[in-house]
């Protein structure tokens, strides 16, 4: 009676443990998911941040040098193209690094995680043939020895990837992504050299930058957390930090006038 009753049992936790797993699974999809948002907006800000104070201190810089907006906007152009193909492969080349880099951890892991829930499986048929148990519910134990293993491995997968997360995006999608967003932060400060006189464009791109980075700011304490104005009022004051240092080296290096 009581080896029927601990039978019963077995199935039930059987049952609980595959719930566990298919619960799991849900869980590391959703978290999967999360990841490669968090992954698209760090790149989106990487690339747009980078271009963006790039093309600042450099226009700003090139203005107060030479008061000419067609040098401007050639050094300005320069600028972006050059920064967003060397962002683009930056990003391509650490991705592939760090999938590469993912893919033998994960095996790594998986291998020693099925190695110790076949150990766990033997020992528990052991266990259940030394102790004269029929052959059916040895059977039984062994299944469900295998769905709680597979439950288990779900669950320190979940955990492995959220306290440690890697990017997971195709080496290309990220370069792209990085790329674009490169000569899309830089033509901001570019684009008012475009219609107005150097003078005036190097304020509103002062201005201009300011707003996007502040706004980048918030967007990213608003994803992944923290306070919104201080983490907009830090990406101003790095834009404002190498807006100053270009136009500070553009006044030392102004061309003389002629006549």
């Amino acid at each position: 009676m009581n080896r029927s009753l601990m039978a019963s049992r077995s199935v039930e936790g059987g049952s609980a443990a595959a719930t566990g797993a298919v619960t799991g699974t849900a869980d590391e999809e959703t978290g999967a998911l999360r990841d490669r948002l968090a992954a698209l907006l760090r790149d989106v800000i990487l690339g747009g941040q980078d271009g963006l104070v790039n093309v600042l201190g450099l226009v700003l810089g090139m203005a107060a040098a030479t008061g000419d907006s067609r040098l401007v906007l050639t050094a300005g152009l320069a600028a972006l193209m050059a920064e967003s193909i060397a962002m683009a492969g930056v990003a391509y080349t650490s991705t592939g690094a760090e999938r590469a880099w993912l893919a033998r951890q994960s095996e790594r892991f998986r291998t020693l995680a099925v190695r110790r829930a076949l150990d766990r499986r033997r020992a528990r048929e052991e266990a259940l043939h030394g102790e004269h148990w029929p052959v059916p519910v040895i059977e039984i134990a062994g299944r469900i020895a295998d769905e709680e293993g597979a439950a288990w491995l779900a669950e320190l997968e979940a955990a492995r990837r959220t306290l440690a997360p890697v990017r997971e995006a195709r080496p290309a999608v990220a370069a792209l992504v990085v790329g674009l967003s490169t000569a899309t932060g830089s033509a901001v400060p570019l684009l008012p050299f475009v219609v107005l006189p150097p003078a005036p464009a190097a304020w509103v791109a002062l201005a201009a930058g300011g707003v996007v980075l502040f706004a980048a700011g918030a967007v990213r304490a608003r994803t992944v957390g923290g306070g919104v104005a201080r983490a907009g009022a830090e990406m101003v004051l790095i834009g404002l930090a190498s807006a100053a240092a270009g136009y500070l080296i553009g006044l030392v290096l102004r061309a003389p006038t002629v006549g």
